[in-house]
């Protein structure tokens, strides 16, 4: 989630050249109402507590932010249709994990001002963050028909046609992503999900070796990696990976589990039983029963495997040759 909330800030910043609009109105025209002046005084106000907040906004984030709160929520209580302010104050929100309160100030915004590209970018976060696909690719797509040069509107729409099932659209997100940024090691990774999905296994594995390029250590990648080498049998290649992760996390029974069954699809059952007899012993120190009783059955089958290989005879050959046998003559 705090991943999530440094991309709204960082796109934020790259997609408006300034923090604030001109906040001041206009200066009061002569033979106001009372009613005209007295509202003309409240913006008056709401813009000074906005210039205060903005004093406060050096290098990209705000010195106080305790400070700058209080000030944007006074400017939106003079003037509830005050856009930067608003806008200001959902970010605040968002670093505070306030995501309700965070799309309150934001759909606001967007009623004010519809074509708000930050604004329709953060609601697309806040929709994604929630499980809500429909509504953040509806955020998303409105944001790249404003500017499709926005990497992140591209990967996190992608991501969420992933999570929809439609997986080639997810592709063509994260196409568009790659072609803007080649070095975005979540499209390469959730890319190469979507490919295996789709059962397009080398193009799994290329995507999520060119994952593992930026990101040698992701457990995610090497896992997944070696899942899809198991399933075009390059068993030897997924016992790497999962080797690998296991050096990164030597706590996890799954990733034991997972080399033992690499092992016994390259015929080594005395490795796979050391790796299940691993996975056995993680698994009882979590009290996880229901894993202890798995491997049970995994590591007998590998014992009896293993017996049944050493009784097997192997079949005679004879040196292949291109030359046919001569057969001895009769005298």
């Amino acid at each position: 989630m705090r991943n999530l909330v440094l991309i709204v800030l960082m796109c934020a910043a790259l997609m408006t050249a300034g923090c604030f609009g001109s906040s001041r109105p206009p200066g009061a025209r002569p033979g106001l109402t009372a009613q005209e002046a007295q509202s003309q005084q409240r913006e008056a106000a709401a813009a000074d507590a906005l210039d205060k907040a903005r004093q406060l906004y050096h290098d990209g984030e705000y010195l106080d932010v305790d400070v700058a709160f209080d000030y944007l929520s006074e400017a939106i209580e003079l003037d509830p249709t005050l856009v930067d302010a608003r806008y200001q104050r959902s970010m605040l929100l968002l670093e505070k994990g306030r995501f309700d309160e965070a799309l309150v100030d934001v759909e606001q915004v967007l009623k004010v001002k519809p074509d708000h590209i930050q604004a329709q970018f953060t609601r697309g976060v806040i929709m994604y963050q929630r499980g809500n696909c429909v509504e953040a690719n509806r955020s998303f797509s409105k944001v790249i028909n404003q500017d499709d040069n926005i990497t992140e509107a591209f990967a996190l729409r992608g991501a969420c046609y992933n999570n929809m099932g439609r997986y080639k659209d997810a592709i063509h997100d994260f196409s568009k992503t790659l072609a803007i940024n080649p070095a975005h090691k979540d499209a390469y990774y959730k890319r190469g999900l979507a490919n295996m999905q789709l059962g397009f296994n080398l193009r799994a594995i290329h995507d999520l070796t060119q994952a593992m390029t930026l990101d040698s250590e992701n457990i995610e990648t090497l896992m997944t990696r070696g899942t899809v080498y198991m399933k075009i049998g390059q068993f030897d290649q997924a016992a790497g990976d999962f080797k690998r992760a296991s050096e990164l996390i030597s706590t996890d029974h799954a990733i034991y589990a997972l080399l033992a069954e690499a092992n016994a699809g390259m015929g080594k059952f005395q490795e796979a039983q050391k790796a299940a007899d691993k996975a056995l012993i993680l698994a009882r120190a979590e009290r996880n029963e229901r894993a202890v009783s798995a491997y049970k059955e995994l590591i007998a089958s590998y014992v009896s495997r293993a017996a049944a290989a050493k009784e097997t005879p192997k079949p005679k050959t004879t040196p292949a040759t291109d030359k046919p046998v001569d057969k001895p003559k009769p005298e």
